[in-house]
């Protein structure tokens, strides 16, 4: 079981609730794969940090909240040969993130949905056991959830809470909404 807070969003929108939660503290690093063992974290919203969101919306958030240092795994073979990718089920722990956009699917300009999320249990990278979330962790979450909740408004015509301007393209027909990650 794991909590997750789902929103509407254009690309700029998520942008700006980005910058927000770095205000807060919070360190974003872009879901891709690495060279090195090292993920990069960016402490502010930089243009090389939106180039590589558009490239890929997924990202994670860490801060003080986190016990231990980013944990990366080695990938063998496929097409991530040799390269490191961050393992979010080990303890950091780490808030993991989809930033809601615009985009175009089937012909049509679509809100695509983001989402913050935590899990319940992480593995504890020294002792190899799964430790229950923190209460730092908790916390860190509820900050994400009300920062992100601060950009967006609630629509009866959104089953998700949505960014203002992501509900001005939608009301005004020229954007469809997503309304589940399924379909």
């Amino acid at each position: 079981m794991s909590a997750s807070f789902d929103y509407s969003a254009t690309f700029d929108e998520s942008i700006a609730i980005l910058r927000d939660l770095c205000e807060q503290g919070f360190h974003i690093i872009p879901g891709r794969t690495f060279d090195t063992p090292v993920a990069v974290e960016y402490s502010r919203v930089t243009d090389e940090l939106v180039k590589q969101l558009r490239e890929g919306p997924g990202f994670y958030l860490t801060g003080k909240f986190a016990k231990f240092p980013v944990a990366l795994i080695r990938h063998d073979g496929g097409p991530a040969d040799s390269k490191y990718s961050v393992s979010a089920l080990t303890q950091g722990p780490l808030l993991d993130g989809l930033l809601a956009r615009d985009n175009i699917v089937d012909g049509e300009l679509t809100m695509l949905l983001g989402f913050i999320s935590r899990q319940d249990r992480y593995k504890n990278p020294d002792t190899g056991q799964w430790e229950e979330a923190s209460a730092e962790l908790k916390a860190a979450y509820k900050l994400a959830t009300t920062t992100v909740k601060k950009h967006l408004v609630k629509h009866k015509s959104a089953k998700f809470p949505i960014g203002p301007e992501a509900l001005r393209l939608v009301e005004a027909g020229t954007a469809r909404l997503q309304q589940s990650f399924t379909g």
